[in-house]
């Protein structure tokens, strides 16, 4: 029989892994969780633990007991998601980059919580970091715990949070139409994300301002919301449609993702649609090698992951390191940069 697993011992005792955390591991039994476990409850955790022969991490335990300078990078997505994920792989290895840089040992860890809704990442548990950077959505047994029982420091990315660290892409957004107006477009079309997030949400806002601004037009026939989980080839095909089987085209389109965008220059081609000579293409939510290891270069608004991986290092030690931090709330500004999927239409 291999190792008992803190998960064995919840489901024998017929409780949450955050409750047999809190008892075998004295995760979040301090005065600010919310979780309470009565001292016969209690007692019965451990009699089952025993029983089942569970072994408590007493290097992790040891070291909880210290200071610990080490820090973590943990992904919450969904495991056919992570490897196509281009942002992770980035904070990935910018995050290793920084961390050294910084003279800290580090940690990376992914977790689906849609796949284990019971269970937290041992990352979170076992002790051998002393703070933690958070990508991505927990939910579950792994939200509850983060919000009722986690002592370590915590820095989100691109999320909100007590402590976090964002990206804002709406100056670089507006600076992008504002080039498209300059260039001599006048009819645009926009390939948004989902508007249930607010990302989404904002930047359809400060394209109707900033078209309504450089008297761009806008028509709500040249506007598609694809679902970058949903069915892909099917909003690729779709946004295609609506935008060019139609004899006023725009002559240049607004795409989210460095993947979809991809496929719309695909879908112009195959209509006769030639890329930047009759419809400009620009990229937003995408990063820099999405944007040139493709032809035509995309022109694009780009996160900066570098930059925002560094601000939330830095963020995270000041907090190990001082307990409190004097801006809990940063943004990372997005960058406009100009390739050859665009053309100027006043030339």
């Amino acid at each position: 029989m291999g190792r008992v697993s803190l998960k064995d011992v919840a489901e024998a005792a017929g409780v949450s892994a955050v409750t047999a955390s809190i008892v075998l591991n004295g995760s979040g039994s301090g005065s600010g969780s919310r979780v309470r476990v009565s001292a016969a409850r209690r007692a019965e955790i451990q009699a089952i633990a025993a029983r089942l022969g569970y072994r408590v991490n007493a290097a992790g335990r040891i070291l909880k007991s210290k200071s610990l300078s080490d820090i973590g990078l943990l992904f919450f997505e969904e495991t056919r998601h992570i490897r196509e994920h281009a942002g992770f792989t980035d904070m990935n290895l910018q995050f290793s980059r920084i961390s050294r840089e910084y003279g800290r040992r580090y940690q990376v860890d992914w977790f689906d919580p849609f796949r284990h809704p019971d269970e937290v990442p041992a990352i979170l548990t076992d002790g051998l970091i002393g703070g933690l950077l958070i990508a991505g959505n927990p939910i579950g047994a792994s939200e509850q715990y983060l919000r009722e029982s986690c002592t370590l420091p915590i820095v989100r990315l691109d999320e909100p949070g007590k402590h976090s660290v964002r990206f804002d892409p709406q100056p670089a957004f507006r600076q992008a139409l504002e080039y498209l107006a300059a260039t001599g477009h006048r009819r645009l079309g926009l390939v948004n994300g989902p508007e249930t997030l607010p990302y989404f949400r904002n930047l359809h806002s400060a394209f109707r301002e900033s078209c309504a601004r450089f008297g761009l037009t806008v028509d709500e026939e040249l506007f598609y919301e694809a679902d970058p989980y949903g069915d892909f080839a099917l909003d690729a095909v779709l946004a295609g449609r609506r935008l060019f089987d139609r004899p006023d085209r725009p002559d240049a389109v607004m795409v989210s993702s460095g993947i979809l965008v991809k496929s719309i220059v695909v879908q112009a081609l195959q209509r006769g649609v030639r890329i930047p000579a009759d419809a400009s293409i620009v990229a937003f939510g995408t990063n820099d090698w999405e944007a040139y290891k493709f032809v035509p270069r995309l022109t694009a608004v780009e996160r900066n992951y570098a930059g925002i991986i560094e601000a939330g290092v830095a963020m995270l030690c000041e907090l190990m390191d001082k307990g409190a931090v004097q801006v809990p709330q940063v943004t990372v500004p997005e960058r406009f940069s100009i390739r050859d999927s665009t053309a100027n239409r006043l030339a």
